[in-house]
């Protein structure tokens, strides 16, 4: 029998729970809904515990969910300079833990009913015990990131998740975690929050501009609505894709070689003088070249170097760099939707080692040739990136036809400010202004738990799960036209 003024012990909270029948998919769109979810596809563990207050009718008040708990712990990398798969699964197996148990203190508090119903054995209430003996409502499900990443990191989560499925009695939704970042933008809309970036217009463009909107939004829905244009840059992948429906989701364009963020990471080691390089207390180094580059913080005047290209051939000629070097423009002689940075990574390198040999007259002198290199691999990089983007919306019929109203973007490197000037900038001067690009927090624009507890919300809200025996996936296309896409993974259950 259990007891609210019992104190158990530590670990056991996880398992004390009564038993309850899963519930409809009907009657979950509904009712109030909650799912914890874990994070671990990285470096990063997160935790984070999302509900669903209303379904969003127009009677309901208020933002449709609530974000009860999201919090992280990073390993630390520093001493091998870049992501370290050991010191991963060290740091995972190592803070989940204690993650877990602080946010089952933020789980929603059982009432006397519940509990009184719990010891009468009652199936229609599930509680568990917090560490301060208070009772707590089970999470409605459990999410968690199945892949792609690496599985020694995404096992310890998902094994973690199984055996919370398990100890609950509730369902468990294994979550994709590009999915995941392309829905972050709708988990800032049922939030209520406002996103770090909203630009363009959602209006009807006059006759003869390059844009339309099809999803008039309104004050109950979750927005944006499909479909949408999903770019999503980070340190492991760089993708355009064109969001149709929840697991609908096809790839227009994505990296040759080595991704947006792996590419600022390793051209920050480079270029980054030794000392500053020595006091970065992490190895998000993109982050920290794009803070030595633009120092005021990507001010008009540190901008002012960056001609915006209004036609393709201005975007392929180099950018002047008032020194001796230039970086060339990847892809210059075709129009092929993708995208390659390997080049601008080994031209860098070279620049670094041609200004490290060269006589200045002072210190000084040498650290701001190394910040014009570091706004000039920017420029290169994202002027190609958004160049793709645009030979897209021109050449592809699907997208020329039916033209998104929407550009999202997503991944650690669309907190980068310079990223999102010369995205605005340049999509407005090529005559697509009235395109809305949408960017969430910076919070949860990284690796974070709360993006799984909402991809995880979306998935069971339509009616899906996972088998408990299911495996993690390291390598796991969204594009069923690559691949198996999200919904050919084994596993997937349908209530």
């Amino acid at each position: 029998m259990l007891s609210s003024s019992r104190n158990p012990a530590r670990w056991r909270v996880l398992a004390r729970c009564t038993t309850q029948a899963h519930r409809t998919a009907r009657s979950s769109r509904r009712r109030p809904l909650t799912t914890l979810a874990i994070e671990s596809s990285c470096d990063d563990t997160g935790v984070a515990i999302l509900t669903r207050n209303h379904d969003g009718s127009p009677e309901s008040k208020g933002p449709t969910h609530s974000l009860l708990f999201n919090e992280f712990i990073s390993s630390d990398h520093r001493e091998f300079r870049g992501i370290e798969p050991m010191v991963a699964v060290k740091g995972h197996t190592s803070s989940l833990a204690p993650l877990l148990r602080r946010a089952i203190h933020h789980l929603p508090d059982a009432t006397d009913v519940d509990v009184t119903n719990s010891r009468e054995g009652s199936r229609s209430s599930k509680i568990c015990w917090a560490e301060d003996g208070r009772p707590k409502k089970v999470p409605d499900f459990v999410s968690v990131t199945r892949g792609p990443g690496n599985m020694s990191n995404l096992s310890v989560g998902l094994n973690t998740a199984k055996g919370l499925a398990v100890a609950w009695d509730v369902p468990l939704v294994g979550v994709h975690h590009m999915q995941a970042h392309a829905l972050t933008p709708r988990l800032v809309s049922a939030l209520g929050m406002k996103p770090a970036a909203d630009t363009g217009s959602n209006k009807r463009p006059a006759r003869g501009s390059k844009g339309t909107n099809k999803q008039q939004q309104t004050s109950d829905s979750t927005s944006p609505e499909f479909p949408f244009l999903s770019l999503l840059v980070s340190g492991g992948h760089t993708q355009l894709v064109y969001s149709k429906s929840l697991t609908d989701h096809h790839i227009v364009a994505s990296t040759l070689d080595v991704a947006l963020g792996n590419l600022l990471d390793h051209a920050a080691r480079d270029i980054l003088p030794a000392e500053v390089l020595a006091t970065v207390p992490d190895v998000k180094y993109g982050r920290h070249l794009e803070a030595f580059a633009f120092p005021q913080g990507g001010t008009d005047e540190e901008y002012a170097f960056y001609p915006t290209p209004t036609a393709r051939a201005y975007e392929l000629a180099s950018l002047d760099s008032g020194y001796e070097w230039f970086l060339p423009a990847p892809m210059a002689k075709d129009r092929k939707l993708a995208f390659s940075f390997s080049g601008l990574g080994s031209s860098a390198s070279n620049i670094v080692a041609q200004i490290s040999s060269t006589q200045h007259s002072s210190e000084g002198e040498e650290v701001e040739e190394r910040r014009a290199l570091a706004r000039h691999t920017f420029a290169a990089a994202f002027r190609h990136l958004v160049g793709r983007i645009i030979i897209a919306l021109e050449d592809r019929r699907d997208l020329r036809d039916s033209l998104p109203s929407t550009l999202v973007v997503a991944g650690g490197v669309a907190c980068n400010r310079f990223l999102m000037h010369v995205l605005r900038s340049t999509l407005a001067a090529r005559g697509y202004g009235r395109m809305r690009i949408v960017v969430p927090p910076p919070s949860l624009c990284t690796d974070n738990a709360a993006m799984i507890a909402w991809a995880g919300m979306e998935m069971y809200t339509a009616g899906w799960h996972t088998d408990l025996d299911v495996l993690a996936i390291s390598k796991w296309p969204m594009d069923p036209d690559r691949g198996e896409g999200i919904m050919g993974a084994p596993g997937w259950l349908k209530r």
